[in-house]
């Protein structure tokens, strides 16, 4: 067992020496010889090169797996619309025949469910601010809003989900400002993703650290 240097000495002299310690570490690297300097600049590239390969590498897998998993939700969609749809289409000709024999309140029942699952069909939500109340990872929402240039947002391309959605909207040009539509929003993992802002479209996003969940935002 070594013997620690510092012990018995004072607090504050154990703080002047480190340090002094460290000013002798760093005399003594710079005495460092060209061969053995040249090694740890080539450790340096070559970890630095490893770190690029394995941040590419991430993206792609993380690009491959949002790609496939927003081709289900787009199969899952239209299949629940086709079903959907099928079941309006077997109800209307039933509310005719229910009004053909008088019997109106089953047919304003019949109505009403029709219309309800004509709302279902489109299912397109209000603006809500900020997508911090949406955030599952594979999900994606449609919301009806207009564009606007004012609130905060964070990141390009994919926005962390406290990003303010009209805003984001006309930074990712899915709308323009002022205008009003649906647009999609499909809600990615943002796990290692650089946050980076960006001036597009008259909205300036901002930088951020680390965030965990963010989405995408197209025009429907």
């Amino acid at each position: 067992m070594y013997d620690n240097p510092f012990d018995g000495q004072p607090e504050n002299e154990v703080g002047d020496a480190i340090p002094e310690a460290q000013k002798i570490l760093q005399g003594l690297l710079g005495e460092l010889p060209n061969r053995a300097r040249w090694h740890v600049e080539k450790l340096s590239q070559e970890l630095t090169r490893l770190d690029d390969q394995s941040a590419e590498t991430s993206a792609h897998i993380r690009d491959e797996a949002e790609q496939r998993v927003a081709e289900n939700e787009h199969k899952a969609e239209e299949r629940r619309t086709t079903l959907v749809q099928q079941a309006i289409e077997q109800l209307e000709p039933l509310q005719k025949d229910l009004i053909r024999a008088g019997e109106i309140g089953a047919a304003l029942a019949t109505f009403v469910q029709i219309q309800a699952l004509k709302a279902r069909m489109a299912n397109v939500l209000p603006n809500p601010g900020n997508l911090l109340n949406f955030a599952q990872v594979g999900k994606s929402f449609h919301f009806r809003i207009v564009g606007d240039d004012r609130g905060p947002v964070w990141g390009s391309d994919v926005y962390t989900s406290d990003s303010h959605l009209a805003a984001a909207a006309v930074h990712a040009g899915a709308l323009e400002m002022g205008e009003e539509g649906v647009v999609r929003v499909s809600m990615v993992s943002m796990a290692g993703m650089p946050i980076k802002g960006s001036m597009r479209h008259g909205v300036m996003s901002m930088d951020w650290g680390h965030y965990q969940v963010g989405y995408r935002i197209t025009k429907a």
